[in-house]
């Protein structure tokens, strides 16, 4: 074979087209290399993205979970709550330790500030929570406390229904009503009511109420009756139903419940005596007919009476002014303690003490006073 010039160059431009044909096909190959390389790195940062954000919402799940106070801690934590956190300080660790407890569940109904504060308004000798200082008040204040405490669920407001009733620490039980609003019923007669309900706390659920609940068991200790005054006393008395009966014969009923008095009341039977002692023609103070008869009984009711209150603990061996003008009762010693002598030669024996009134005390006697006008009319 003869090689020309002219074979030459036409072989090396064929060389040349296949070498760029070669080129062509690999620099192709590389691109669609490149392309399912993006596209893979694509993919993969996408998942990791979607990863990443689920991390980070599980991470805020269970920081949100770790973050929650529990009960006794969020009660400390809120100033509009400060008095209830004073008051679960003020007692012993029973309840702080179930409100605290983490491993269980609790729904607290916890008073407001104002709620409390209405609640200390209310009695006459607790001020503040620190008044509660005896053990018996500690106490007292204990068990207000744990009425207001459900162990053992999370009761939110969508599981109080009308007429759930819930037993609570105390022992006691309380009743739900309700009608639009959610409100618990206890032994008093105005009901509490949620103002703010299911603030979810690490061991349950606490619903502020606008007032302190009251149990059975401490409803006479923080709110005694009023005394009644004397002569609802002496009338409501079966044992001085007699002397009851005198004073409305003498018509003095007013002054017995007129200032403050100390009343030496005389039983029935001490009465019976005196009639014994007077003979037939006296049976009863209906039969104080004539004007010395009645003058004389008035004169012996208002000689049972003192104008000032004396305890047992203020009655000392003396002379005591009667109603009575210039007249008086001597407190004496007796042969069982002290004694009453009056114008008589009898003295008159302490049968009770103390049976306090609004305006003033009695102590029943075994014995009719008798004062020297009353004596003298009576001879």
């Amino acid at each position: 074979m003869m090689i020309t010039v002219k074979f030459l160059k036409n072989l090396t431009s064929l060389i040349l087209v296949l070498a760029m044909a070669i080129g062509c096909s690999n620099d192709s190959d590389h691109i669609d290399d490149v392309d399912q390389e993006e596209v893979a790195q694509e993919q993969t940062e996408e998942e990791e993205e979607i990863t990443e954000e689920e991390t980070a919402e599980e991470e805020k799940e269970t920081s949100e979970e770790e973050s929650l106070l529990n009960a006794v801690e969020f009660i400390d934590y809120e100033e509009s709550l400060s008095m209830s956190s004073d008051a679960l300080n003020a007692i012993d660790n029973t309840l702080t330790d179930a409100l605290s407890d983490e491993s269980g569940t609790v729904t607290f109904f916890v008073p407001s500030n104002d709620a409390f504060a209405d609640f200390l308004e209310s009695l006459k000798e607790y001020a503040a929570v620190l008044d509660f200082d005896e053990e018996l008040e500690k106490e007292i204040l204990a068990q207000v406390l744990k009425y207001h405490a459900v162990v053992g669920g999370a009761n939110f407001s969508t599981e109080l229904s009308n007429g759930t009733i819930l037993e609570t620490l105390q022992s006691e039980e309380i009743k739900i009503t309700v009608d639009g609003d959610v409100y618990i019923i206890d032994t008093t007669e105005i009901d509490a009511k949620i103002t703010e309900a299911d603030i979810q706390v690490a061991n349950g659920v606490i619903h502020i109420i606008d007032k302190v609940l009251i149990p059975e068991a401490v409803l006479a200790d923080l709110f005694p009756e009023s005394p009644s005054a004397l002569m609802e006393l002496i009338n409501g008395n079966e044992d001085l139903s007699m002397f009851a009966e005198a004073i409305e014969e003498a018509d003095l009923q007013s002054r017995f419940n007129d200032g403050d008095l100390t009343v030496f009341a005389p039983t029935n039977e001490a009465i019976e005596e005196l009639f014994n002692t007077l003979g037939d023609d006296y049976n009863s103070f209906s039969d104080f007919s004539n004007i010395l008869e009645q003058q004389a009984l008035r004169e012996i009711i208002l000689g049972h009476a003192v104008a000032k209150v004396i305890p047992r603990s203020e009655l000392k061996v003396g002379s005591l002014p009667t109603l009575i003008e210039d007249d008086a009762v001597d407190v004496v010693e007796g042969s069982g303690g002290l004694a009453l002598q009056d114008a008589s030669e009898f003295k008159a024996n302490f049968v009770e003490f103390d049976i306090e009134a609004s305006n003033g005390v009695i102590h029943t006697i075994d014995k009719i006073l008798i004062p020297q006008k009353a004596l003298l009319i009576l001879n």
